[in-house]
């Protein structure tokens, strides 16, 4: 009887045993692991990122001291794309350490890049479009980042992006004055008018700029709430002398001339007071400009 019971106890403990050693994981150090951040902690979707995006990554490997430049191809990682999936970014292939250190490259959101240097790029007209299972939003389709870590090798565990806006940002607030009667409109749309939507991007740096012979064009800002708009904009100089934002509300066009230097990486906060209604005979309007940079 004894034995029994002390052959059953030695078989439970097996068991519980062989239990334990199947619940424990543990991270391959040979297999590159990366952690991307973006300025202050936002996000492409102001939030944080979202299954399903995806950014290209570059890798560079060093010959002691020296390393090579980036090129389109021929570098230890060629613009591999990376997914974002439960919290982490993974590759469709295993991407294994270099025996060698590296400078590592991120590119979001990703694209095929037949060059790395001036590159045109223009960002989406329409960024009221929303963000689909197969597609990025036209707002989210035109906020170029990047990143770059040196010197980065399996001792050190990861890589860690540290993303940077290239564009500039637009924030167009409408806020009812004392004297407005009513609310807002519900059919509050707004545009930008006479801005460049082309620019020219080096991805070896990260910086990017106005390409000179850009068209002109209007872009249809997203829809944040009710009353807060934004939208992606090429960085560059606008003139007070032509329109630059166009305020429909109940059938009607407003258009605000207003000088603006729009910057790398800057967020531009519009904010537009209405003093009376829409419905009544004038509508006043005043405006105030703030310029921060953009963490958000």
């Amino acid at each position: 009887m004894n034995s029994n019971i002390l052959t059953i106890a030695f078989a439970a403990l097996l068991f519980v045993g062989c239990s334990n050693d199947n619940q424990v994981s543990f991270e391959n150090p040979d297999i590159i692991k990366v952690v991307a951040e973006l300025p202050g902690g936002s996000r492409a979707t102001l939030t944080e990122f979202e299954n399903g995006d995806k950014m290209g990554l570059y890798a560079v490997e060093y010959n002691g001291e020296e390393v090579a430049p980036v090129q389109v191809s021929g570098n230890y990682l060629n613009n591999e794309p990376l997914v974002y999936q439960d919290e982490e970014w993974s590759s469709a292939r295993t991407l294994y350490w270099s025996d060698k250190k590296c400078d590592f490259y991120g590119i979001y959101p990703y694209r095929e890049l037949p060059s790395l240097q001036n590159v045109l790029f223009e960002v989406a007209t329409d960024q009221s479009t929303l963000k689909g299972e197969d597609a990025l939003g036209g707002y989210e389709a035109s906020d170029l980042m990047w990143a770059k870590a040196e010197g980065v090798s399996r001792e050190d565990g990861q890589v860690n992006l540290q993303y940077k806006h290239l564009m500039s940002r637009v924030i167009v607030k409408i806020e009812r004055g004392a004297n407005y009667e009513g609310e807002l409109p519900q059919d509050i749309v707004v545009h930008l008018y006479n801005t460049a939507t082309t620019a020219k991007v080096d991805w070896v740096t990260g910086n990017l700029e106005k390409y000179m012979y850009s068209d002109n064009k209007t872009i249809t800002m997203r829809q944040l709430d009710g009353n807060t708009f934004d939208a992606i904009v090429v960085p560059q100089f606008i003139e007070r002398s032509t329109p630059l934002v166009e305020i429909t509300m109940q059938g009607i066009a407003y258009l605000l001339e207003m000088s603006m230097s729009f910057r790398p990486a800057m967020q531009h906060i519009i904010t537009v007071t209405l003093h009376t209604s829409p419905v009544q005979e004038k509508l006043e309007i005043s405006i105030d400009g703030t310029i921060d940079d953009w963490t958000n």
